[in-house]
């Protein structure tokens, strides 16, 4: 028979211990946002696995010949429930640099964002042209 003094430390593992100490709960979740870059009939086809993102929530833009893609999002609904023993709220974010070789025709590059996949299309140019830009998604 267990004594009341090792009741209360199985009580107080289950209640404070478990909640504190879980080391698994406790790791913040990691996404990796792999990238493809396909060269193909005289484009660069980028494909990043994003998914959790809204297409407004992209900035896109090439500086001084490297392409930037930025994304950042929260999960901010509001649940009225008691008795929370721990809750979390999502937070996403991206960040991928490239730097692009010469010869991209930046005035035409095009954007979209579909089933948690965002897609970048640029063409070659013949000339090298050296520009800023911010590309919407579409």
């Amino acid at each position: 028979m267990k004594t009341l003094a090792q009741k209360q430390s199985a009580v107080k593992l289950l209640t404070e211990e478990f909640w504190s100490k879980n080391e698994i709960v406790n790791q913040p979740a990691k996404i990796e946002h792999s990238v493809n870059i396909i060269d193909k009939n005289g484009n660069y086809k980028i494909q990043v696995n994003a998914p959790g993102f809204k297409k407004d929530e992209f900035k896109i833009k090439i500086e001084n010949g490297v392409l930037n893609i930025q994304a950042y999002t929260s999960d901010k609904k509001e649940e009225i429930k008691k008795n929370y023993v721990r809750k979390e709220f999502l937070t996403s974010s991206l960040a991928r640099s490239f730097r692009l070789p010469e010869g991209i025709d930046i005035s035409n590059i095009k954007a979209h964002y579909k089933n948690g996949r965002l897609y970048i299309k640029m063409g070659k140019a013949n000339t090298v042209k050296q520009m800023n830009k911010k590309v919407k998604v579409q």
